[in-house]
Parts: C-alpha cells; structure tokens; sequence
C-alpha cells in the first residue's frame, strides 16, 4: 500500500481543493482517504462529497470503460457522535428515492467512524483502534503500529506546518462561525416552536420559510435538534 499524509490536491486558485489528511492507494487500486475531524461543523456529508469528487479523477484512467472505475474510499474518524445514535460507524450510501431497499453502487464508500461509541459490541480489532483514539493506550499489534505512525508524524516539523494560507484560514473560521450562529438560531427557534406545539410538519414549514433551507435541509435541523431535546 502506498500512503501519503496531508497530500495536497489544491490546483486552483478559484475553486476549493482539500487537502488529504491520509492518502493511500493497496495492492488491488482501491483509493482511500483517511480523515481526523475533532469539532462538528454541520458539514461532514458534503465535505465527504469534495474529497471523493477529487478521489474520482484517478479512479479511470482515460481509454478504460466505466465498469473499470477503482474503488474510493472516505473515512472520517470524529471524536464525537454525528447522529447521536451510539453507533460506532456510520456508511452513507446513495439510494433509489422511494426505493430504500435498492441501493446504488457507484464505486464510492463514505464511513464515519464514532470514536466515543460503545467499542463493547465491536470486533476486537475496532475496539482496539477505538481505545487507542480515546486515550492513546496501546493494547496490541495494530495500535502499536498506529502509535508509531502517530509518533513518526509528531516528530516531523515539516508534516506539523499548516499548509493553509492565512487567508484560506480566516475565510474558513469565518464560515465556519456563520454556520455555527445560523444553526444555534435555527436550534432555538425549532425548540420554541415546540413549546408552542406546533407540530413537525408546521415547523418544518416555518423553517423552509423564514430560514431560506429546503425542506432537506429544514427537516435535517429539525431532526438533529428533536434528537437532543
């Protein structure tokens, strides 16, 4: 398998362009990207959306047919629980509308992996890469490669440079707070709408109509909120 850490696929200076956290090719073509996410901007599904959109341009080579298309891999690893479901991991997979049971392989594989989930009910493999991710404790083969891997990046001057300009990065936290300000709002309205006993589709409604979100997006807000009421 061949890794590298942080690669950069920014080539344009007008659209945006991430920057790979882990890269990683294996022996049969399956292209990964490994990603650490420690706060939750609200904005995981589509950045997972970017990465495998820049994944995909070395998943066919030109010539080839479409069914020849390699595998690409998104794994985020968040140290908190996205949905709030307990759930260790989380796949998001495309799906025919009103067909749940029919689902679309489109050669793309998005995980998001909860560090603080209940390890008890995984394989011991997991539980192993979980505790290690919790608290750096070392229980085997496999987190004893990852603390070295860990040890050898921290050890790197060059690897620990933050390869963001100083523009990129006020633009980013300042979005990134627009966002957070925007969902608080939301968050308080949802939860004085219900003290008012409106039900869902009404607020649904109201939200769709003063916050300028569709209704995947109003019924998005709503269910994270109701999921923490």
């Amino acid at each position: 398998m061949t890794v590298k850490r942080e690669a950069d696929k920014k080539k344009n200076a007008v659209y945006h362009g991430p920057r790979f956290d882990v890269y990683a090719e294996d022996e049969h073509g399956t292209i990964y990207d490994l990603e650490m996410q420690n706060q939750n901007h609200h904005d995981i599904e589509k950045r997972m959306a970017i990465y495998q959109g820049n994944l995909e341009k070395q998943a066919l080579y030109a010539g080839q047919s479409f069914s020849e298309r390699r595998q690409t891999v998104v794994l985020f690893l968040c140290d908190h629980d996205i949905y709030n479901l307990n759930r260790v991991h989380y796949q998001l997979i495309p799906q025919l509308v009103g067909y749940p049971e029919i689902l679309i392989d489109n050669g793309e594989t998005n995980v998001i992996v909860n560090l603080k989930g209940d390890a008890s009910k995984q394989a011991a493999l997991n539980q192993e890469m979980l505790t290690y991710f919790n608290d750096g404790t070392v229980t085997g083969k496999f987190s004893a490669a990852l603390d070295r891997a860990v040890r050898e990046v921290k050890n790197d001057v060059k690897k620990g440079e933050n390869y963001m300009t100083i523009e990129e990065y006020a633009a980013r936290q300042s979005a990134y707070a627009r966002e957070e300000e925007r969902a608080e709002k939301e968050a308080q309205t949802i939860k004085g709408l219900v003290t008012l006993n409106l039900d869902k589709d009404q607020i649904i409604k109201f939200l769709i109509d003063n916050f300028n979100l569709n209704k995947q997006e109003a019924l998005a807000a709503y269910e994270r909120v109701m999921a923490t009421a």
